[in-house]
């Protein structure tokens, strides 16, 4: 993995890592998610978190960082991009009631026509997503490898409530309100899976790398079991690695 990284103060407590490269961010999302692991471990006596974006990583540090430690932490990040990484991810299959009650917002970009509705549907269920990184909600997940023909632009107004499990789109990516909340993303289905449980140790079972499949599921077959399923419920998936 080549790279140049800049190392940026972000308050008292907090650095900010830009990493200076121009290859696709989503090549290694799944390595740049385990360097951010890898990091908290080896360095979990002088760092209280480590979080990543697009093409940052920000540190959290429980002392006053300094040269010292910016110096030995760029070292060794060089050091493990040098080191070949096997990693394991999961792809999970996500059941996904896409009627009409569900997908308001779809309804509206497709002119209430059935056809061009039917079709964006059957479309996205071709679709396998990358999880790129958490972000907006704990536990929600942007979802990279949307088609261009598939974007929509995110609402100009937000809805005030967004029911926990719907399934929506803003822009290039798509998202899992994992609990209610304001939204201004397009609605297209639900699911009643849930991603977080701050019960959990991790809370969000997924991580970055990690594949989405969405699958159909009847109105009926999501209301016999939205009632039964908990916070805990884990869907189907299968493992698959990564070597960079």
């Amino acid at each position: 993995m080549c790279f140049k990284i800049n190392f940026n103060s972000y308050g008292e407590k907090a650095i900010i890592i830009d990493f200076k490269n121009n290859i696709d961010k989503n090549i290694y999302v799944a390595w740049q998610s385990e360097l951010c692991i890898s990091l908290q471990k080896e360095f979990h006596d002088i760092l209280e978190d480590v979080v990543f974006s697009f093409s940052e990583i920000t540190l959290f540090f429980k002392i006053l960082p300094n040269r010292v430690h910016e110096k030995k932490i760029s070292t060794w990040i060089k050091n493990f991009s040098l080191t070949k990484q096997h990693i394991l991810r999961n792809l999970w299959e996500i059941p996904v009631c896409f009627d009409e009650v569900f997908s308001e917002d779809l309804l509206v970009k497709s002119e209430n026509n059935s056809i061009t509705y039917e079709s964006y549907i059957s479309e996205f269920l071709k679709c396998i997503f990358e999880v790129h990184h958490y972000g907006f909600l704990p536990g929600f997940l942007y979802l990279s490898g949307l088609p261009l023909k598939l974007h929509l632009p995110r609402k100009p107004t937000p809805e005030k409530y967004v029911a926990p499990g719907t399934v929506a789109v803003g822009e290039s990516y798509v998202g899992v309100y994992p609990q209610k909340s304001p939204g201004g993303w397009n609605r297209i289905g639900r699911t009643y899976c849930s991603f977080f449980n701050n019960k959990n140790n991790p809370p969000c079972y997924t991580l970055p790398g990690d594949k989405i499949k969405f699958i159909s599921i009847s109105l009926d077959e999501y209301q016999s079991q939205i009632d039964k399923i908990h916070q805990n419920n884990i869907p189907k998936s299968s493992s698959f690695e990564i070597i960079y």
